[in-house]
């Protein structure tokens, strides 16, 4: 199998395989960061509410980043706005860990979450650019294989380098007081730090590869290369793109109330609910599972680091066993079964604070929650005329990342008033979702009913 991943990595074009390298150092240190970054702040001596502000700041960032990265695609190029995306992330987190003061964490975050909306609007379309049809199974399936494998070593190394640090201060190493001057003074965050440092570290030389890459058109006129090339004529003008047509915005606002009364008067609407409650139950207690395992169970890094590993490895599973078994047993039903069956395990997170316990419920629940996912957005597709496709992608991701926003702010105020209390809300939540799903599709046993799809393909702007 490595021999195959080797091979379709070489027959790549050369800015899909710099693409690949790039991204897979980036993901080392996103592993690192999201085992790390709550637990730096609250070393800090920051309570969770304001670490859910800072989560809602970063999701307001990341809003205001992708409104403007569609049009600046397509006037700066790919590359440009890759280069755009580091450099805005890298300074900002660069700044945020050496002056970690209230107002500069919440407007650097805002830069970080910025920088990470332009990479995803980015991302899906510049893969698909730079494959051909033939090329472009292969690339995703790298893209997410090495992902997966960076996270899990991003992971690993954010859970093992605040010890390995914070011996390295008791020794009084040469590299380490030769930083002391711009390092925080808790031990125990400076180890913190000096981890998200040398993790971020990593990182930096992902700028190389997308230095070297080449522009290229944007996608709508790269041909397939299995299309017969034409030879210009002789003395032909070379071909101008035509301008950008005139937006009329009064066409525009009728659009999107079309848009609006499309979305809740049918399937896409059910389900971002369904998703929306979800993202909230997720929100809740998800970014605050790291404080309640190292700060409130009294867990070490190094293992809440191992465990994330293993989760990671848990998802992809999941992911890839998702596929199988919505064809044996349908997609909603399996993802019905699966998030229905994750309950026990949400609950026993607060229900029993023992760390080995929470350690089998936390993978488990992770496992199967992991399996919903990829069979609902295929039934979604597949119930939607082809020309609303985008429109329910779009509401139904966005639907799960507001609320998950609305959830961070909520779940630091409910950590306050105690850890445990996070599991139960959060249980509330997925299983109004879960009810909401078989109300709405059916029984779990039976054949699902279909929703009338009363979408009307969306007007396309001139």
């Amino acid at each position: 199998m490595r021999i195959d991943y080797l091979n379709r990595f070489r027959v790549l074009r050369r800015n899909a395989r710099l693409y690949l390298l790039s991204n897979t150092l980036q993901a080392i240190t996103a592993g690192a960061v999201a085992v790390l970054y709550t637990l730096f702040l609250a070393a800090l001596g920051y309570g969770t509410e304001f670490i859910g502000l800072v989560l809602v700041v970063g999701t307001i960032g990341g809003g205001l980043g992708i409104l403007p990265a569609a049009p600046l695609v397509k006037r700066l190029g790919w590359r440009a706005m890759l280069l755009w995306s580091d450099l805005i992330g890298g300074i900002a987190i660069a700044v945020q860990l050496f002056l970690p003061t209230p107002p500069i964490i919440l407007v650097t975050t805002l830069g970080a979450g910025a920088s990470v909306a332009i990479f995803l609007v980015v991302n899906s379309p510049f893969l698909a650019a730079n494959s051909t049809p033939t090329e472009r199974t292969a690339l995703f399936g790298l893209n997410n294989a090495l992902g997966y494998f960076a996270a899990v070593t991003g992971s690993l190394l954010g859970g093992f380098l605040p010890a390995w640090f914070a011996l390295a201060a008791v020794t009084h190493s040469a590299p380490l007081e030769a930083l002391r001057p711009l390092l925080v003074a808790s031990p125990q965050a400076r180890a913190y730090q000096l981890a998200l440092l040398a993790t971020g570290a990593i990182s930096l030389p992902s700028i190389i590869p997308i230095f070297m890459m080449r522009d290229e058109p944007p996608p709508e006129h790269i041909a397939d290369e299995t299309a017969p090339s034409r030879m210009p004529m002789p003395n032909e003008a070379p071909h101008v793109p035509p301008a950008p047509p005139t937006i009329d915005w009064r066409k525009q606002v009728r659009v999107w109330g079309a848009d609006a009364l499309t979305i809740g008067r049918g399937v896409i609407g059910r389900f971002s609910l369904t998703q929306a409650l979800v993202g909230l139950g997720a929100g809740i207690f998800l970014p605050y599972i790291n404080l309640y395992i190292v700060n409130t169970l009294g867990a070490s890094t190094r293992f809440y680091g191992s465990l994330t590993a293993a989760l990671t490895v848990g998802l992809a599973v999941a992911g890839l066993l998702s596929v199988p078994l919505a064809e044996r047993f349908g997609k909603v039903r399996i993802a019905i079964i699966a998030q229905i069956a994750s309950l026990p395990f949400l609950i026993a997170l607060g229900l029993f604070p023992v760390i080995w316990i929470v350690s089998i419920a936390y993978l488990i629940r992770g496992f199967l929650m992991n399996i919903t996912s990829p069979p609902l957005q295929t039934y979604l597709m597949e119930a939607v005329p082809a020309r609303s496709q985008v429109l329910a992608s779009e509401v139904y991701n966005a639907s799960f990342q507001i609320a998950f926003a609305i959830g961070s702010g909520v779940g630091g105020l409910i950590y306050v008033a105690g850890a445990r209390l996070l599991f139960f809300v959060a249980a509330a939540f997925y299983a109004t979702s879960a009810v909401l799903l078989i109300a709405w599709l059916g029984r779990i046993t039976g054949q699902h009913r279909s929703i009338p799809a009363t979408e009307q393909p969306p007007q396309s702007v001139a």
